[in-house]
């Protein structure tokens, strides 16, 4: 019954999305706006759902909330009539900190109208089937993650690595995704460099608050 709604329920999702595309084209706004959809995490586990029914997750590990690519990481779909190609398929690395910078490139609004400081890139790039170097990294950090841990935890994406640590405290876990996109073998303990480079970006993108405080993970 759950697994039956949840199918009706994407089912809506994409007439939906069918509408909003031929209301473009009624207006004849179609050749002149770029579409963005996208999901803000992984497959969701709730509600008596599971995501394993419709291998929702594919190969990766873990569903909404995890620190692992199951959790962060979900496609992105983009439609420019007459500039990004159907069908093409790109492994840039993006996310939804990226829009701001990526819309206002599309709206020819020049860089020194943004905000100083803005962590995003542009992605319009890429849609034009230019070639982009990576971002630096991809950063995740969250209060109570799915995981077997509570507190605080964060997950770095970089080159073809993905790091995961759970507190300040905890030893950080190294996948190589090339080779290992479930995150199956955890190879910290051969690549000490990327490791360092992994805790270097981890406390470089990370910002104090008042809440989820990390050092309290074993206390929460």
């Amino acid at each position: 019954m759950v697994e039956r709604d949840f199918a009706s329920v994407i089912s809506i999702q994409d007439q939906q999305v069918g509408e909003v595309l031929k209301a473009l084209d009624t207006f004849g706004l179609t050749d002149n706006t770029v579409v963005f959809y996208a999901s803000d995490n992984g497959a969701h586990n709730e509600g008596g759902h599971n995501y394993m029914f419709f291998e929702s997750s594919g190969p990766l590990r873990g569903y909404k909330r995890s620190l692992h690519e199951g959790g962060v990481r979900s496609p992105l779909l983009v439609r420019w009539p007459g500039v990004a190609q159907g069908g093409e398929v790109s492994d840039q690395q993006w996310g939804f900190w990226d829009f701001l910078t990526t819309a206002a490139d599309l709206a020819n609004v020049p860089a020194s109208s943004l905000p100083p400081n803005l962590d995003g890139y542009s992605l319009v790039p890429t849609l034009k089937g230019e070639k982009q170097s990576q971002p630096k990294y991809i950063y995740h950090e969250y209060c109570y993650p799915l995981e077997d841990h509570s507190g605080w935890g964060q997950a770095l994406r970089f080159d073809k690595w993905k790091a995961v640590r759970y507190d300040f405290s905890q030893t950080v876990e190294l996948y190589d995704l090339s080779s290992d996109i479930g995150e199956k073998t955890d190879v910290s303990d051969k690549y000490f460099d990327e490791v360092q480079m992994a805790v270097q970006y981890m406390d470089q993108a990370h910002s104090p608050g008042p809440v989820c405080i990390p050092g309290l993970a074993d206390k929460n």
